[in-house]
This record gives structure tokens, C-alpha cells and sequence, in this order.
């Protein structure tokens, strides 16, 4: 497997490993922050990081419809991280969670995409926009 292959898609996948690990926890909780939706915000931030991992991956990788592949692998992993929670002691899975977690895998990999269009990396470039 080439370097670049590693560089594009080992932060995604750790984020997927990082996660099951943390939905393997019995009776976890997050802190009161005073914020009725804590636990869906964190499921936006953290989707919405790996969904920015994803989709830089799948365009490192010169995937065809990178956004596209990014939000299906990242909502396939959502609801089979929900439904492994399910059978978790102290842990439940929501529907809700999953919704969070889309979104946040949508609004992250759009972003990403408006990041590349103003920064693009340097293998997107012409050689007419490369200075000498």
C-alpha cells in the first residue's frame, strides 16, 4: 500500500476504531455543560470530524463522487455503531444519535469540499495554476 494510501485514509479509520472502543464502555455519560442536547451535539462533532477525515481521503484517493461514498461509510458506520451499542450493559442505541451523526457527516463533508475549492491540495492543481 502506497504512503499516500495510509495518509489519506489511517485518520478516518482510527476515528472509526476510536469510536467503537468509546461505545464499548458500559454506563458512560458526558459531563452537564447546560446544554439540552449534549449528547447529539458531541454525536455532530464527532461525525462531523471523521466525515471530514472521510471525504479528505476519498478525495486524496481521486475517488469518483468522493461526499457522495464519504456519507454512505460514515451513516453505514453510524448505525452499526448504534447497534452495537444496543447490546452494551448501561448502553442504548438511539435513532436520534444516528440522525446526529448524519447530519454531521453532511455538513462536515460539504465543508471540506468548499475548503478544497478555495485551498486545493497541491495534486488538484494544473500546471498553468502551479507557480514556477
Amino acid at each position: 500500500m502506497k504512503l499516500r494510501h495510509i495518509n489519506a485514509h489511517a485518520p478516518w479509520i482510527l476515528m472509526m476504531v476510536a469510536i467503537f472502543v468509546e461505545s464499548s464502555i458500559s454506563n458512560l455519560s458526558l459531563p452537564d455543560m447546560g446544554i439540552t442536547f449534549t449528547d447529539k451535539l458531541a454525536h455532530f462533532i464527532v461525525f462531523g470530524i471523521m466525515g471530514w477525515a472521510l471525504t479528505r481521503g476519498m478525495i486524496l484517493s481521486k475517488i469518483k463522487y468522493p461526499i457522495i461514498i464519504s456519507i454512505v461509510i460514515g451513516f453505514v458506520f453510524a448505525v452499526s455503531d448504534e447497534w452495537h451499542q444496543s447490546y452494551v450493559p448501561g448502553r442504548d442505541s438511539d435513532v436520534m444519535d444516528v440522525m446526529a451523526d448524519l447530519i454531521g457527516l453532511i455538513v462536515s463533508a460539504n465543508l471540506y469540499k468548499l475548503f478544497i475549492h478555495f485551498f486545493p491540495p497541491k495534486f488538484l492543481q494544473t500546471k498553468e495554476e502551479t507557480p514556477d
